[in-house]
């Protein structure tokens, strides 16, 4: 493996390995296809029990019935998520390790260095961490709806609301399932794909990089705008003190951030 040990000032800074937009709309399509179905199994089972029972639907009996059928849904799609969980995160992880390393010997390739990665305890340590967060975020889908939806069904039983109202009340959960997928698959993207460049990074003996905002969104924090403006210079080891506090953070670490970083090769000049 080539190695950058140099200690001159200047250098050579690469090209940001930014996160694939492929690979976030296929996390967010593996999810949404789990979502979906459970979305589906939900809807068919709770309409076709509140259907039986909406001419009485405010007693407590009805309230009751209700709730057993929601407690075999919730224990059904409980396990089917943690079932699913674990594969769907490791494939998605091997996917983004696949594209980081493609990318970074590529933008090494421009520059001029011919570099080929081999598996590591360092990036095996990186996909471990990113797969463990991801099972509990994937499971985290499930049990947000689920718990949201039985909450849900209790109160319309309460109030005695018609199936119209709950099956309107239902979709309204399912776009904000839909949009917290979208979140996920979006953030874990960015974030993944950082992660795992800057272990490659760290591995060849690079060490600075210089953050490199985003341009992206709606609502950029100001302070990573300024950061890319600044064209900050930061240990890839510790992290950047972007906000000037000493909190030492990492492009697409925070929530919704997407930005990147051009990592320094010492002693050759740009």
């Amino acid at each position: 493996m080539t190695q950058f040990r140099c200690t001159s000032a200047t250098g050579k800074a690469l090209k940001p390995t930014r996160a694939s937009a492929a690979l976030e709309a296929a996390y967010y399509r593996d999810l949404m296809r789990l979502v979906r179905e459970m979305d589906d199994s939900l809807t068919y089972w709770l309409k076709a029990n509140y259907r039986k029972h909406e001419d009485v639907i405010a007693q407590d009996s009805v309230a009751d019935e209700l709730q057993k059928v929601m407690n075999k849904l919730t224990a059904r799609w409980r396990g089917l998520f943690d079932d699913r969980a674990r594969k769907m995160a490791e494939m998605q992880s091997k996917r983004w390790q696949r594209h980081s390393d493609v990318s970074l010997m590529d933008r090494l390739k421009q520059a001029g260095f011919a570099v080929r990665f081999r598996p590591s305890k360092a990036v095996t340590d990186t996909l471990d961490g990113l797969v463990n967060e991801n099972v509990g975020l994937i499971k985290s889908i499930a049990e947000h709806h689920l718990t949201e939806v039985s909450g849900m069904v209790q109160r319309s039983v309460m109030a005695g609301r018609d199936l119209e109202t709950l099956t309107k009340e239902l979709k309204e959960r399912y776009g904000i399932t839909q949009r917290r997928a979208a979140f996920i698959a979006r953030d874990q993207n960015n974030k993944a794909t950082s992660f795992i460049t800057r272990t490659r990074q760290i591995e060849l003996g690079l060490t600075e990089a210089i953050w490199c905002h985003s341009s992206a969104g709606k609502h950029p924090r100001p302070k990573h705008v300024e950061a890319g403006r600044k064209r900050l210079r930061y240990d890839i080891r510790k992290g950047a003190d972007v906000d000037g506090e000493g909190k030492l953070i990492f492009p697409g670490e925070e929530p919704n951030c997407r930005c990147t970083s051009q990592v320094i090769i010492p002693g050759f000049d740009a």
